[in-house]
């Protein structure tokens, strides 16, 4: 509205002696009660408080707002990004940005079905950009869930051959050495492994010893759930992430690569609010 709009507004309203709440005085005619000026009348609100209608002719123009100064604009931004950096998401891509400083691998399996006698039936590893780390395919002790072959596709005849968990365990051990390992759902994929260890008498104790991550609870705090029970799965994470796949999903590498692309994902908004932060202070003067 151009101000002859507004001014014609007002003269109309005031030529018609109109009342008006403070809040369309301000909203409507940029106008406020002059100073001592009392309501015409008073009426009650469906809270139980009431407020007044005054005049408008016994009102005043309010002040124009003054434009910004840079300096005020620029702190507006700065306190804008500072505001982002303290906000859940600012925090879970900061925690992102942390994992990936410390040199971690993702892993993710494939199984014979999500029950307590399930195992694995391929494992793979990777590194933060995607590269195989270590891949095996497993002979399991138990049969394959028609429910679990569906999603991933392997069936028991693809096994034939493969080895079982006493021959991969200490390459998967060698593999992962010291560094943290980061797992969509890590609770249900460390359950898996120990699983497969206990099937065959092995209690891998080692596996109670690693650091892991779990990057479903990453994804969901910083995109918000998708379900009832407060997660998200991978495919609407990399959805929401803006990623798409490269090969075949439900695969353990596919999988894998696709974690870390999550994670590097919400690990760059940190790195880019901290860009803006360092553009912003560079700005003062």
């Amino acid at each position: 509205m151009t101000n002859d709009d507004l001014t014609a507004l007002r003269a109309a309203a005031i030529a018609e002696d109109r009342c008006f709440t403070k809040g369309r005085l301000r909203d409507e005619f940029r106008m406020k009660p002059a100073p001592g000026t009392e309501p015409v009348r008073w009426y009650k609100n469906p809270y139980g408080g009431r407020y007044g209608v005054y005049r408008i002719a016994d009102c005043v123009p309010m002040r124009e707002k003054s434009p910004p100064t840079e300096n005020q604009r620029l702190s507006g931004l700065r306190l804008s990004v500072l505001s982002r950096l303290n906000s859940t998401a600012g925090q879970l891509a900061h925690q992102a940005h942390t994992w990936l400083s410390q040199k971690p691998l993702f892993l993710d399996t494939e199984t014979t079905g999500l029950g307590d006698n399930a195992e694995a039936l391929e494992i793979g590893l990777t590194d933060t950009a995607g590269r195989v780390v270590f891949e095996t395919r497993l002979n399991p002790t138990v049969a394959i869930e028609s429910q679990a072959a569906a999603v991933h596709g392997i069936d028991e005849p693809a096994l034939n051959g493969e080895p079982s968990w006493p021959g991969i365990a200490q390459q998967l051990r060698h593999a992962i050495g010291w560094r943290p390992l980061i797992i969509f759902n890590a609770a249900f994929d460390t359950r898996i492994l120990k699983q497969t260890a206990a099937a065959h008498g092995d209690m891998a104790e080692w596996l109670d010893e690693l650091t892991v991550h779990c990057a479903m609870k990453l994804a969901a705090g910083y995109f918000g759930a998708t379900n009832r029970y407060g997660t998200i799965s991978l495919a609407s994470a990399a959805s929401q992430a803006e990623l798409t796949w490269d090969e075949r999903a439900h695969s353990a590498i596919a999988d894998a690569r696709m974690t870390a692309g999550v994670v590097n994902v919400i690990a760059a908004h940190y790195l880019q609010l901290l860009q803006e932060q360092e553009r912003l202070s560079g700005s003062c003067g």
